[in-house]
């Protein structure tokens, strides 16, 4: 995994640099002191002769810009990685397929050429680099691909270069063998299931979702804008690529609503009837059609998964502001838990983000939440940050949930039925959001002093 983590700081990195404009500061005051834990609470003259000197002006420092918060970059980050596999995944895998035709269109000609030249070496050179180019620019960020995919002179086009070189006509037929046994793996269903699929998404995403705190994880993920893309995420050590029975994959509720909570050993298509695994709350948060529902159990005695029906829909929907707004996503953290009885399946929890053309344009937004649609009640505290404890009217009863802002985005979660003066701190917080990087632990920022 260590390649992994590198791959993901790497990714980090260069998505983060070109959005970083304007400054934030660091979020939180020296006073927190246990910063990983949340915690509530409401609410010339005269006329003389003389030459004077003229005093040289002092030049007025430029001061040095705060650093942006991991949170806010990270944030960023997961936003453009959920909005590329929601608006260009689908194409940039048929562009694939398309610029891996001339390469093996190149290597089915040179195997029928009795005399190759370095000429014929360049031809092929030319087409594997303007390969290697996309693949590199294109789906590397977002994908773990084989390194002579990310690289035109690999180790496939060195051995025939230098077959050709020594006039090895044996050699030469070997290493076009090679070539196309290569190339064609890399456009079978099988390896792009493995290398090049969004269901499930695996790493960078994954990790980039994840707080570090350690702790398997699963996150399913929605991006309405366009074609409602939704899908799940998954550590590759419990992928369905991997050859083990431990697999994620998704149920859909006779209602409609989609869940993507957890990875077991099943049989293909089983039914969520299947599952005689009742929440002990008696709820679960569910995918539905560019929006997350609540469904609660209807008939609890009979404990079993299929009695849920819907019970609150697009309950995020009071958060929602649309003046200045750029972008939004839907993000389920979840606790990976692969045992079929096991209570916590389906405690997945749902995080609304929405991001906004500018700061000034997000700060607009929660002003217009909190004048209009949400009532305060006071402040919670979870990863060193500062969140809103809000309601809001759903056709007669409330529901509550936390709102956060940090710079151009509005972050919302922990809605439920639930008041907050009777949530305990791991209802208000769940272990699936601590775990998800809104649990991310920041330094707290030093408190400026007189003298």
């Amino acid at each position: 995994m260590d390649h992994s983590r590198r791959r993901v700081l790497a990714l980090t990195s260069s998505l983060s640099l070109p959005l970083l404009a304007g400054c934030t500061g660091m979020l939180g005051s020296g006073d927190d002191a246990d910063a990983g834990e949340s915690g509530d609470s409401d609410g010339g003259g005269g006329g003389s002769n003389e030459a004077t000197e003229t005093p040289t002006p002092t030049k007025t420092p430029t001061p040095t810009p705060e650093p942006e918060s991991e949170f806010l970059v990270r944030t960023r980050t997961v936003m453009d990685e959920i909005r590329w596999f929601g608006t260009r995944y689908e194409s940039a895998r048929r562009r694939y397929l398309l610029e891996v035709k001339p390469v093996a269109e190149t290597i089915a000609k040179l195997k029928d050429v009795n005399t190759l030249t370095m000429g014929d070496v360049e031809e092929l050179r030319s087409k594997t680099t303007d390969l290697a180019t996309y693949v590199s620019e294109e789906l590397a960020p977002h994908f773990e691909l084989d390194a002579a995919l990310r690289k035109g002179n690999n180790v496939y086009v060195r051995n025939f270069a230098a077959a050709v070189e020594q006039d090895d006509t044996a050699a030469q037929q070997n290493a076009l063998s090679r070539l196309d046994v290569f190339y064609t793996r890399a456009t079978n269903e099988s390896y792009l299931d493995q290398n090049l699929s969004a269901s499930p998404i695996e790493d960078p995403l994954h990790s980039l979702l994840g707080s570090g705190r350690g702790g398997e994880t699963i996150f399913g993920v929605s991006y309405p804008p366009g074609d409602n893309f939704t899908t799940q995420t998954f550590s590759d050590d419990y992928s369905g690529r991997a050859r083990d029975e431990i697999r994620p994959h998704t149920h859909e509720f006779a209602t409609g609503q989609r869940v993507y909570a957890h990875a077991h050993t099943y049989d293909a298509g089983h039914s969520i009837y299947d599952h005689e695994n009742e929440r002990p709350t008696g709820v679960i948060y569910a995918f539905s059609d560019g929006a997350i529902d609540i469904l609660e159990d209807t008939q609890a005695w009979r404990e079993r998964v299929g009695d849920y029906e819907p019970a609150y829909t697009n309950v995020f929907d009071a958060t929602v502001v649309r003046e200045g707004r750029v972008d939004y996503a839907y993000v389920m953290a979840n606790k990976l838990v692969t045992g079929t009885d096991s209570d916590e399946q389906f405690a997945g929890v749902p995080i609304f983000v929405q991001r906004f053309e500018s700061e000034d344009a997000a700060v607009a937004a929660m002003e217009t939440l909190l004048s209009t649609t949400l009532g305060e009640d006071g402040t919670t505290r979870m990863g060193n940050r500062e969140w809103t404890r809000v309601y809001y009217d759903y056709d007669g009863p409330n529901l509550y949930a936390n709102l956060h802002r940090i710079g151009e985005f509005v972050i919302a979660t922990s809605v439920s039925s639930r008041p907050h003066r009777d949530r305990s701190r791991d209802q208000q917080w769940p272990e699936p959001l601590m775990l998800s990087w809104l649990g991310i632990v920041e330094p707290a920022a030093e408190t400026p002093t007189d003298g």
